[in-house]
Parts: structure tokens; sequence; C-alpha cells
């Protein structure tokens, strides 16, 4: 979650500058501040910067000759809060090419922090609902699983039929693959094979030595 927000200034004699900070306990190194402001170079562009106890990203605007930047936490992703993810330093861009007083600037700088805390909420919304979905994908692939495993132990199919079931239910599987599964001779499991094949039921793929499903 984004911790705050400043803007640098440059110095001809001190270098880069904090010229102003939303909020204003937030606590920025020196050392920060000047490698932010060289590593922009005077050039309008996007920069992460990540060291052991800081996580940034920055905008350089040329008009004002000034550095945005967007203090993140440890674990934040600086790719979130940049286009074409997020347009939260582009709108503050546009803004600080406007003829704006300093309370008013201010004032935005205080907005755009809270805008960022927004978008972070809904990032984090997406990931929780994504995981909580990969979750229950998982877990009905382990059922399946389990599923697939009783079948193939029954003896009411064929070797026909678990031949077909287990293309079915894998991308492909090579002649070794299908004896393991498959409790039959050889040599029968070769001529059920190639009746499939001549039927156009399966496939060979010689390449990668594996039998699939033709579709």
């Amino acid at each position: 979650m984004p911790t705050g927000i400043f803007l640098i200034k440059w110095d001809e004699v001190i270098g880069g500058t904090v010229y102003m900070r939303y909020p204003e306990t937030l606590e920025i190194p020196d050392p920060i501040v000047q490698q932010i402001t060289i590593s922009h170079n005077f050039t309008e562009s996007y920069i992460i910067t990540e060291e052991k106890q800081w996580n940034s990203v920055s905008y350089y605007n040329d008009n004002k000759e000034m550095i945005i930047v967007l203090v993140l936490s440890r674990y934040d992703d600086g790719n979130d809060f940049i286009p074409p993810n997020s347009s939260l330093l582009e709108e503050f861009n546009r803004e600080l090419d406007k003829e704006i007083t300093e309370e008013n600037l201010k004032i935005r700088l205080e907005t755009l922090f809270k805008s960022s805390l927004d978008a972070y909420r809904t990032i984090e919304a997406v990931m929780t609902k994504l995981s909580k979905e990969v979750a229950y994908l998982r877990t009905k692939e382990y059922d399946y699983e389990v599923k697939f495993g009783v079948i193939l132990k029954s003896d009411h199919l064929s070797v026909k039929g678990k031949i077909l079931f287990l293309l079915t239910i894998n991308d492909g599987l090579s002649f070794e693959d299908l004896k393991k599964s498959v409790k039959t001779s050889t040599v029968w499991l070769r001529n059920v094979l190639e009746t499939l094949m001549k039927n156009n039921i399966i496939g060979f793929n010689s390449q990668k030595d594996v039998y699939y499903i033709q579709i």
C-alpha cells in the first residue's frame, strides 16, 4: 500500500531537494532523493526505485523541472501505478503543467495520494478474488483427480475405454505412460492403439512421442 507522496525540485547547489510532501511526517532519505534525481537525468520518464528499505515509482515533469514520487510499501509492484495499469501520475503530471498555487498544489498532492490508496484497494480486491478462484480450481482439480483415479481402477472399462479416458484428461501420453495405467499386455495395447488411429479417433505426435485425441 502506498505510504506517501512527495515532489523533488532541482537546486543547482545541493542537487535534488524535497519541495513538498504528504503526509508531512513522511521520512525521505536524502541519498534516495539524489538517486531518483540522477536516475531521471532531466528526462520525462517513469522510474521504479527499489532498495533494501525503499520502494517508489516516480515521474519527471520537464516543464516545471519537478519529480513526483509515490512511495510504496516493500512488497508493492511499481508497475501497478504507471501506465497502462494506472494513470494517476500521468494525471498529476498534467496538473503540474497548469498555473497552480502552492496551496492548491498541496491539496492536489493529498488528493493524488488518497486516489493511489483507492487504486491499491481495487488491485488488492482483484488479487483476493483471483486467489480465491485459483484455490477453488485447485480443490476441484484434486477432486477430479480422485474421481478419475477411482474410474481408472474400475474393471468395468475396456482397454479402449481406459485409453480414451486417459487421453481425454491429458494433453498427450506416451506408450509407456499408457502402459503404466492400463493393465494389459504390450501387444494388445499396441493393437488397440493402432485400431483407434486407423479409425481417426486418436493421433500420434512423433516429435513429442505421445498419443492424443483427434479433434
